[in-house]
C-alpha cells in the first residue's frame, strides 16, 4: 500500500514539473475571437467585436440592417451610431447622430415603432430626469426634448411599444435611506398614446426587500427591464440585491402594476434584458449569479463574470437554457484592473433577418467586459456537454482570491497539467497550493435540466484532504463555501474510496429529490436533496475543503467531464 502511494506521489511531482509551461495554456487573453466558434460553424455564440461602450443598445431595421446606439464616453453630450449590412460581421464607424448639453452619462436606450420612427431616451444633469425625443422617418428631424421622468431616475432600461400602439417605459426612483426593508428606490413606469407627445406616470410603486448584511448598497427595485406576453399583460423584471431577481405584471398596459414578487432567477445585483422573437418566444439574458455573503469575503464587489441566456416558448412559465454566453476574459486573473466593476452587465438584444439574437453588453471598461455576439435560439434547447480539456479552461471559471478589499486581487486557482493518458491530453487538478489562501475551486455550466445525468472521470489522490464536488442552479465564485451550502446536491470526495482513476456518475431528479451516486456503475449512495431549485441544475462545481492555514498538494485531478440533461 504504501508503496503504491510513492509511486502516485511521484507522479504527482512529474505533473508539478508540467505545471510552469501548461499554466499559458491556461492563461485568459482578451482575444475572444480564439475562444468562438467562426460564422455559421454551429449554434454556438459567435463573438462579433468589442462593444462600443457600456449601456449600448442595439436594433434591427426592416431592411436588415443593423444599428448599435452609444455615447462616445462616460460623459459626453452626444449620442453616436455605428451600423452594419451583413448580420453584424463588419461595421461601420461610429458617427454623432444626436447632441445636446442636456445629456449626460452613458446610458442611450432606443426603439423603433411601428411606424419606423426612432425613439430616443436620454439622461439629464444634474437632476437625473430622463428625456425623450424622436426621429420622425417621414420628416427625418429629431423633434424636441420632453422631460418623461422626474428625478432621480437610475439606468435607462425598459423601454417597449405595446400591441396598442402605447410606449412605455419602466424606471427606479431614488427617494429613500439605502437600508431595511426595502431599500431607496421602487420601481414604476411613464406611457404615452400619442406617440411621445404627453406621457403619464403610474401611481404604482414595485419595491423588493433588501438584508442588513449586504455586501454592496441596498438600492432596493432597481433598473426594470419590460416584454409584452401573449395575452396582453406586461412582464416587468427587477435588479434587487436579495439574491433574486423580482417580477411585476401589468394587466392594463403599463398603468398599474401587482406586487413584486421573486422570479425564478437568481441575481447578483445585476439588471436583466428581456428580448420577444417575432414567434412569441421570450429570452432573457441576466447574470445567473450569487453574491457571496460579507462575512465571507468581506465587502467586495458583485459576481458579474458571466452573463447567461435562456428561453422561454410558453410565454414564461417555463425556461430552457440557463447557459453562459459570455464568460469575462480576464475573471481568473484580475490583479492588475483598476475599476471596481470588472465585470459584463447591462445587456441589450435584438432579433435579425438571419433569425439569430445579436446581443450587446458591457459594463467594466477594464475587464474585457465589453463584447458584441450573435446567439442561435437553438443552442438554447441543447441539452448535452462534454469537456476533456483539450480547448483549455475558457469555458470554467477557476480563480482563487488572493486578498479580500474592494477589489480582491484573484490569480489562477486550478490549472492543466499534461498526461498523455488523458481523453484530451491534459487533466485539471483540484487542491490548496497556499496555506494563506483559499483552496481551489472549478465551475462549469451545461444545458439547465431538472434531471440528468453527469460523468466525471477523476482521481483522489492519497492525501488528499477533500474535494466539495456539488451540482447547483447559478454561478459562484469558485472558492466561494456557499456554493458548496446552497447546492442541490454536495458530495464530499472523502466518501469516494480508492486512488484509482474511476468513473463517478451523478444521476438527479429534482421532482423526487434525489441525486444517485455511482462508482464505475455501482451504487454509492443516493444523495436527497439540500436546497430547493426554482429552475434546474446547471452547474458542476468543485472546490477544496483543506483547512485554512493548511496546504494539499494532492487534491483530485479531473480528466473529462459529461452530461446530459431533460
Amino acid at each position: 500500500m504504501k508503496h503504491n502511494a510513492f509511486i502516485i506521489l511521484v507522479l504527482l511531482a512529474c505533473h508539478f514539473s508540467l505545471r510552469g509551461q501548461d499554466a499559458a495554456l491556461s492563461h485568459e487573453t482578451y482575444d475572444l475571437s480564439k475562444h468562438y466558434p467562426s460564422k455559421g460553424l454551429n449554434n454556438e455564440p459567435v463573438y462579433l467585436r468589442e462593444s462600443p461602450m457600456n449601456e449600448a443598445t442595439v436594433q434591427v431595421f426592416e431592411d436588415g440592417t443593423i444599428k448599435v446606439y452609444h455615447a462616445p464616453n462616460r460623459y459626453s453630450d452626444s449620442v453616436m451610431s455605428m451600423k452594419s449590412t451583413d448580420g453584424g460581421f463588419t461595421w461601420s464607424e461610429s458617427e454623432v447622430i444626436y447632441q445636446d448639453s442636456i445629456i449626460w452619462q452613458y446610458p442611450r436606450r432606443t426603439l423603433i415603432d411601428e411606424d419606423g420612427n426612432i425613439h430616443l431616451l436620454v439622461f439629464r444633469e444634474p437632476d437625473l430626469s430622463v428625456f425623450h425625443t424622436m426621429y420622425h422617418s417621414g420628416s427625418q428631424e429629431w423633434t424636441a426634448l420632453k422631460k418623461i421622468a422626474d428625478g432621480r431616475i437610475g439606468a435607462i432600461r425598459g423601454f417597449i411599444q405595446t400591441e396598442s400602439g402605447r410606449l412605455i417605459f419602466g424606471f427606479h426612483r431614488h427617494i429613500w435611506e439605502n437600508k431595511p426593508p426595502n431599500g431607496g428606490c421602487f420601481c414604476a413606469s411613464v406611457w404615452s398614446d400619442d406617440n411621445g407627445k404627453t406621457w403619464q406616470e403610474s401611481t404604482s410603486r414595485v419595491v423588493a426587500p433588501v438584508f442588513e448584511d449586504y455586501i454592496g448598497s441596498n438600492y432596493g427595485a432597481v433598473e426594470p427591464n419590460l416584454v409584452q406576453l401573449g395575452n396582453g399583460n406586461i412582464l416587468m423584471l427587477i435588479r434587487t440585491q436579495n439574491g433574486w431577481l423580482y417580477q411585476s405584471v401589468s394587466e392594463d398596459d403599463g398603468e398599474t402594476w401587482s406586487e413584486g414578487v421573486p422570479s425564478i432567477f437568481h441575481t447578483s445585483n445585476s439588471p436583466a434584458n428581456l428580448l420577444k422573437l417575432p414567434d412569441g418566444r421570450i429570452a432573457i439574458t441576466w447574470c445567473n449569479t450569487g453574491d457571496p455573503h460579507i462575512n465571507t469575503f468581506g465587502r467586495i464587489y458583485t459576481n458579474r463574470d458571466v452573463l447567461h441566456m435562456a428561453i422561454s416558448d410558453d410565454d414564461g412559465r417555463s425556461w430552457k437554457g440557463f447557459r453562459e454566453v459570455f464568460r469575462v476574459p480576464t475573471r481568473n486573473d484580475q490583479n492588475n484592473i483598476k475599476r471596481s466593476d470588472s465585470g459584463s452587465s447591462y445587456p441589450n438584444t435584438a432579433y435579425t433577418g438571419e433569425k439569430k439574437i445579436i446581443l450587446v453588453t458591457g459594463q467594466g471598461e477594464e475587464a474585457g467586459g465589453r463584447a458584441m455576439f450573435l446567439i442561435s435560439p437553438e443552442w438554447l434547447y441543447e441539452n448535452s456537454m462534454e469537456d476533456d480539456f483539450s480547448g483549455g479552461l475558457e469555458k470554467w471559471s477557476c480563480y482563487t482570491l488572493s486578498d479580500l478589499t474592494l477589489l480582491p486581487g484573484r490569480n489562477m486557482g486550478p490549472e492543466l497539467m499534461s498526461d498523455p493518458d488523458a481523453a484530451g491530453g491534459k487533466v485539471l487538478h483540484i487542491r490548496k497550493a497556499f496555506p494563506d489562501l483559499f483552496g481551489d475551486g472549478a465551475v462549469r455550466n451545461f444545458p439547465m435540466g431538472r434531471k440528468g445525468e453527469m460523468k466525471i472521470r477523476l482521481k483522489i489522490l492519497p492525501g488528499s484532504q477533500g474535494t466539495a464536488i456539488s451540482l447547483t442552479d447559478h454561478h459562484r465564485h469558485p472558492n466561494d463555501p456557499d456554493g458548496d451550502k446552497t447546492a442541490m446536491f454536495n458530495l464530499d470526495s472523502e466518501s469516494i474510496p480508492g486512488n484509482d482513476w474511476q468513473i463517478l456518475t451523478l444521476k438527479w431528479d429534482l421532482d423526487s429529490e434525489s441525486c444517485k451516486v455511482l462508482l464505475d456503475d455501482k451504487l454509492l449512495t443516493d444523495m436527497k436533496l439540500s436546497s430547493e431549485s426554482r429552475s434546474g441544475i446547471s452547474y458542476l462545481r468543485f472546490r477544496s475543503l483543506a483547512e485554512e492555514g493548511t496546504r494539499d498538494d494532492a487534491g483530485l485531478m479531473v480528466d473529462w467531464v459529461k452530461v446530459k440533461t431533460e
